[in-house]
């Protein structure tokens, strides 16, 4: 029969830096988002398609 001793480290000590803020991943994520977003934003300001003028139709 075996049996268990408690360690002194406790769970959350013994997660890594990131794993005990869980919240950090929703920010990244927002982060990384936003910045798709304004990626995208600027390469579609920047390449605009040329205005085209139309021929007004008269209606008969």
């Amino acid at each position: 029969m075996t049996t268990l001793t408690p360690s002194n480290i406790s769970k959350s000590e013994s997660l890594g830096w990131i794993a005990r803020r869980p919240w950090l991943w929703v920010v990244l994520a927002f982060v990384v988002l936003l910045s798709a977003w304004t990626v995208l934003f600027y390469i579609a300001i920047n390449n605009q398609p040329e205005v085209v003028p139309l021929k007004h139709l008269i209606p008969a």
